[in-house]
Order: structure tokens, then sequence, then C-alpha cells
């Protein structure tokens, strides 16, 4: 029987795609990270527009602004549609990735209100995202560790 110190060394990615199920779900996840990107750029490219104090006109304004949440809308179905496809262990790996992320929002959330009352300055949006996205990717390399 081989204990966690006798497994053999792998690298990041080897241990991401071990755990990353059948060819549909690779196939699934990829297009969830496509939804991702296009969304990134396009809320990168309206943030900046925007910030640019530009004389747009009223119409190109709200397109700006609903390009990136209509792409994150698909990303979100994209999302539904790769976990419930998903083998179990997957399933269970996102699972858990999605409770860290969701935990650590509510830790943050919390303790940065905590902090506001003692004087820290307000708190941005951006700062409670990142802990989530991030919270997130940890919890699911942690559960694709665990799982090997």
């Amino acid at each position: 029987m081989m204990t966690n110190d006798e497994l053999p060394r792998r690298s990041l990615r080897e241990l991401i795609q071990g755990c990353s199920g059948t060819l549909q779900d690779k196939r699934n996840s990829r297009w969830f990270t496509l939804w991702c990107l296009a969304w990134a750029l396009a809320y990168v490219g309206a943030h900046w527009t925007l910030k640019a104090d530009l004389q747009l006109a009223t119409a190109l304004v709200w397109l700006l602004v609903s390009i990136p949440i209509l792409l994150m809308i698909g990303a979100v179905f994209s999302y539904m549609h790769f976990l419930r496809n998903a083998d179990e262990l997957l399933q269970k790996i996102q699972m858990q990735g999605l409770a860290m992320g969701f935990g650590a929002a509510v830790v943050f959330v919390t303790g940065y209100q905590l902090l506001e009352a003692a004087g820290a300055s307000e708190m941005q949006t951006d700062h409670l995202i990142i802990v989530m996205v991030f919270s997130w990717m940890a919890g699911q390399l942690h559960g694709s560790w665990r799982y090997r």
C-alpha cells in the first residue's frame, strides 16, 4: 500500500489534468474558460473605455456595460452545464472549490466590515471577487491533490 510520501511527484498541470474528468468534461471546461476569457477582455475594455471619460453616445455606453454582463451570464450557464455533465469525482472537486470560495468570501466580507468600523478604507468589490476566485481555485487544487 502506497502512502502519500511514496507517490511520484507530478507537475501542477499533471495534477490538474489528472482529475479533470472525461473528454466531454475537458471540452465543457474549455468552453467555460473561453466564456470567462471573453468576459474578462470585454470587462477590461469596457472599464478602460468608461474610465477614459470619453464623450460616448448613451447607446454606446449601454452597449459597453451590457456586453460583459451578457458574457458573464453565458459563462455561468456554461459552468452549470459543465457541472451537470461532469463525472462524480470532478463534481465533488468543483463543489469543494465552490465551498472554499464561498466560505472565504463570508470570512472576508464580515471581517472587513469590522476593519472598516475600526477605520480601514471602504472595501472594493474587486477585492471580494479576487478573494473568491483565488479561494475557489485553491479549493479545486486541494481537491485535485487529495483525490489524485
